[in-house]
């Protein structure tokens, strides 16, 4: 995928023009355990979180490529039955609304990924109805494939930093509630690739905050490249 194809996917997530179906999500804490589940139509949520939880997909898709973004290509090996890209597929065709394939999914990430802390796994299902352009770039208005992918956002949980604020219900300046709140993501991944703005069912991309921390380790027991 390159820049362009990139910038094409990340201008939908608006509220006028986004058409993510759904979004399911499972919060976990430090002992690696499940805390709570989320299954949600996203085009029903209320604007206040409809917007934050775009902005985290839009972090997902952000940075450069080749540092923040890279495309990694399945191995034979996983394109075979009982293979990585083979539950992704799986898992991309039931609109994620097959609850043991969410679990599996849940359980891959949590095996796999190495942080210490709470976070947040959140995945979104979108189909992008993808249009013709001509060589000048102008959108022609007639359809040349559907583009159905999913989007996964790893997010840190973390405890908010103590302080002092107004207790309205004390009429009073004293010590600020701390409370869990939700950052930007550390990792995530487009899956299948959009590469020559069409499905690319062989690779995805795959997104770090930290470009000199790959999670190497993470890469290859979930996805196998």
């Amino acid at each position: 995928m390159n820049k362009k194809e990139v910038l094409e996917i990340k201008r939908r997530f608006k509220k006028e023009e986004c058409t993510f179906t759904r979004m399911c999500g499972c919060y976990v804490d430090g002992e690696r355990n499940r805390v709570v589940e989320l299954e949600e139509t996203f085009l029903n949520l209320e604007d206040e979180e409809f917007y934050k939880y775009l902005e985290i997909a839009k972090k997902t898709l952000s940075g450069t490529i080749g540092n923040n973004l890279l495309e990694l290509n399945f191995p034979l090996e996983e394109e075979a039955a009982g293979g990585r890209q083979q539950f992704l597929l799986g898992l991309r065709e039931s609109k994620l609304k097959n609850p043991e394939l969410l679990d599996r999914f849940y359980d891959m990430v949590i095996e796999s990924y190495d942080y210490t802390g709470n976070y947040l796994i959140l995945l979104f299902h979108d189909a992008y109805d993808v249009m013709t352009k001509t060589t000048d770039n102008n959108a022609l208005d007639e359809s040349e494939e559907v583009f159905e992918y999913l989007l996964c956002a790893i997010c840190p949980v973390q405890l908010s930093k103590p302080g002092l604020g107004y207790r309205e219900d004390e009429n009073r300046i004293g010590p600020r509630i701390r409370d869990w709140v939700v950052s930007i993501p550390d990792s995530g991944f487009l899956f299948p690739a959009f590469t020559d703005r069409s499905t690319d069912i062989h690779g995805l991309l795959y997104y770090t905050k930290n470009a000199e921390q790959l999670r190497s380790t993470f890469v290859d027991e979930m996805f196998g490249c």
